[in-house]
């Protein structure tokens, strides 16, 4: 395989064959491999498509490969496989994930430390020259001819002349063994473009293929099936270690109220089946949450906050845990491990222990869980009181709250935090007149964050009638050059846009659909929305007290407004007691052929969202729907499919999914009546297209969309009023 200067460096199967040999086939000693699982093989169908391994060599003329299958430690010959040459799971310090870690030997010395004679292996193409350990000399000598010597020099002050064979020699002068390595006598020539960090030295590697024989279960099925089996099942009850989690706790203005320290487990070192089972653990909905205010202005009730302190650590544990002994208690951290009977932070299942005491115990005190949002619970009696949860923050409604935050006292402590006003990272401002809320601070961190606190003000989230399209490949280039994080710029503004910026929606769907690819005309978009927050900083949402109304919906749509795809955006927004509730900018999943099957999908998707939030105003007693449900539209060929006044074999409309016409149903069934209104009058239209100022100030004003007037800003003539 080696070409030898002799030969007019030339391999010997050059010299046969005239033709070079292939190296497409090669792989690095000792990296990650794949075996794959033939179907004809699989005994069940969702077997894994793999085995884990490591490359030791090669057969049959380098057209197999001999790998050490991890989970049996039998050596398989395989041409079905694939490597991983970036990890080597034998390497000291490397990441071993599902592999042994290669550890000191018991002599006390790390590897680099240990002589290691190199041995003939059968099946590998030919031993390479024992690398030094300074490293970097190996990697200045790749490339070039290698000589290499029959004899070898290894420095062992423990060596004795007892047991060795004809070919190892001791000079007595210097205490030095000298032994005869079996292998090539012609240099080696390293060719191909090898990463020099890929090679590793050869003590290494041979104390890496010595170690199989020591014959550890790699999975827990194979420890329990092995003669040591109660060895290894007490090995297996692992404990976590522990780390100190230290933050700073702030207020709306970014000011240091509480320095809060915690202990939290390594819960990444936990493993699925053992330590934990179930993980997850609802949070609240941000629809649930506004509605909830939009039913307390209305009723002129309370709305208080309050926040359990250490919530995590008032839940029991199911599961066995160990901890290991934190650092600063007087204890033998070697002898001595700490059982968990409560959950901790960081633990993987501590949320759902959380949530399930913290349920439990509102059940036995009277409350009721609501089956459409179960952070949402409600009481009648003696106090009728409605609380929204989200982990450790509680949002709680009604007319005598210091009952329940006493009784609650009692079995959590808690820090009563009056009238809410920083609640999910909304600043929310209360008097005796409205609610707002509103994100300004959050909004002066970001720009803060991009160097935007000093940039031209807009008036528009995006260009009117802008139409961005996929990048280029100079435009991506140019982008990448910026070096900045496009996905966590993106998700920054998303969060505005679904708690209390409805104006952002339509312009975080387009700016969202290029996150794998984006390019510079992207980025300039998203720079665009930052000027215009910059001028919109204190704009949110406002809830007026004492005005009761229906539930009132738009729903509208943009006819292939994509360019890639011409597939339409659907619009749709609520409004509760006058006040806005929930709304929604989406691209719809099919191309439609007109416009009327565009709004058609539209409606249909406001009419779920409908029936969600009807059932679970009903299932908590918030409001009773008496009356139908105005839904306004401003498609008339929509308005007659859905009131069943247009003929489906249209063809048109034939074509439309069966399950678009439940639409139709909650038309007849009288849970919803459709109304039409004029483009103008339409106030979901910013939701589906980049519209102009005049256009956007309009509805942001009908909706209760408002602010204290700042420069550029939109302006609420009933804001201004009430100030």
């Amino acid at each position: 395989m080696s070409p030898t200067p002799s030969r007019g460096n030339k391999t010997p199967y050059q010299l046969w064959s005239n033709n070079p040999p292939r190296l497409s086939r090669l792989r690095i000693f000792g990296c990650r491999a794949v075996i794959f699982n033939l179907k004809s093989r699989c005994s069940w169908k969702l077997a894994p498509p793999g085995q884990e391994g490591v490359l030791l060599g090669f057969e049959n003329e380098n057209t197999s490969y001999q790998i050490l299958r991890l989970s049996d430690l039998k050596v398989i010959v395989t041409r079905n496989a694939t490597f991983n040459e970036k990890v080597f799971p034998y390497v000291l310090g490397g990441k071993n994930t599902n592999l042994w870690a290669i550890e000191t030997m018991s002599t006390g010395r790390s590897l680099d430390e240990i002589d290691v004679l190199p041995v003939e292996m059968n099946g590998v193409l030919s031993e390479q020259t024992e690398a030094s350990s300074e490293g970097p000399n190996l990697a200045e000598n790749i490339g070039a001819q290698q000589e290499t010597t029959n004899e070898q020099t290894i420095n062992d002050e423990n060596s004795t002349q007892e047991g060795m064979d004809d070919q190892q020699q001791v000079d007595s002068s210097t205490g030095i063994t000298r032994i005869r390595v079996i292998g090539p006598r012609h240099p080696t020539i390293i060719t191909s473009n090898v990463d020099p960090l890929h090679i590793l030295p050869y003590k290494r590697r041979a104390v890496a293929y010595l170690s199989i024989a020591n014959n550890a279960p790699a999975t827990y099925q194979s420890a329990l099936k092995s003669e040591n089996k109660e060895a290894w099942v007490l090995a297996i009850e692992k404990e976590l270690t522990t780390m100190n989690n230290l933050n700073l706790k702030r207020d709306h203005q970014n000011t240091v109220i509480e320095h809060k320290a915690r202990l939290c487990a390594q819960g990444f070192t936990q493993t699925p089946g053992i330590d934990f089972d179930k993980t997850y653990a609802p949070t609240g909905r941000l629809n649930s949450l506004r509605a909830l205010i939009a039913h307390a202005c209305a009723n002129n009730l309370d709305f208080h906050q309050i926040d359990v302190k250490s919530a995590f650590l008032n839940a029991p544990l199911k599961e066995t845990v160990y901890l290991s002994i934190p650092q600063g208690l007087d204890l033998n951290r070697q002898q001595y491990y700490l059982r968990l009977k409560n959950s901790i932070y960081g633990l993987k299942q501590a949320p759902l222990a959380w949530y399930t005491r913290l349920k439990t115990w509102l059940l036995d005190t009277g409350f009721v869980v609501c089956k459409l949002d179960p952070c949402v619970f409600y009481r009648k009696t003696p106090d009728q009181i409605c609380i929204y949860v989200h982990v450790d923050d509680m949002a709680i409604f009604g007319q005598s709250l210091q009952s329940f935050k006493e009784q609650i006292n009692k079995e959590f402590q808690i820090k009563d935090l009056g009238p809410a006003d920083l609640l999910l990272g909304v600043k929310v401002n209360q008097s005796q007149n409205f609610i707002t809320l509103n994100q300004q601070h959050f909004i002066k961190s970001l720009l803060h964050s991009y160097g935007m606190q000093e940039c031209k003000i807009v008036s528009t989230p995006l260009v009117p009638n802008l139409h961005l399209g996929p990048a280029t490949e100079d435009e991506r280039k140019v982008f990448e050059a910026i070096e900045v994080n496009y996905r966590s710029a993106i998700g920054s503004i998303n969060y505005l846009s679904t708690a209390t910026r409805p104006d952002l929606s339509f312009a975080v769907s387009c700016l969202s659909q290029y996150l794998e690819k984006p390019g510079i005309q992207h980025w300039k978009a998203f720079l665009h929305v930052l000027k215009y927050l910059r001028g919109t900083q204190d704009v949110g949402l406002c809830y007026m007290r004492n005005k009761k109304s229906g539930l009132v919906a738009f729903s509208d749509a943009d006819w292939g407004n994509c360019q890639e795809t011409q597939r339409s955006t659907s619009g749709f927004l609520a409004q509760m007691h006058g006040c806005l509730i929930f709304w929604k900018t989406r691209k719809q999943p099919s191309v439609s052929i007109s416009t009327a099957e565009a709004e058609y999908k539209s409606l249909c998707d406001l009419t779920s969202e409908l029936l969600w939030f009807c059932q679970w105003c009903q299932e908590a007693e918030i409001y009773q729907f008496d009356n139908v449900i105005i839904v306004w539209e401003d498609n008339q060929s929509c308005i007659s499919t859905a009131n069943g006044n247009c003929n489906l074999n249209n063809k048109r409309m034939k074509h439309v999914d069966i399950q678009l016409h439940f639409v139709k149903e909650a038309v007849q069934s009288n849970f919803i009546k459709l109304q039409y209104a004029p483009t103008l009058d339409m106030l979901a239209d910013f939701l589906t297209k980049s519209v102009t100022k005049t256009n956007l100030q309009r509805a942001l004003t009908s909706l209760g969309v408002c602010g204290l007037g700042v420069r550029g800003g939109v302006k609420n003539q009933a804001m201004m009023s009430l100030g």
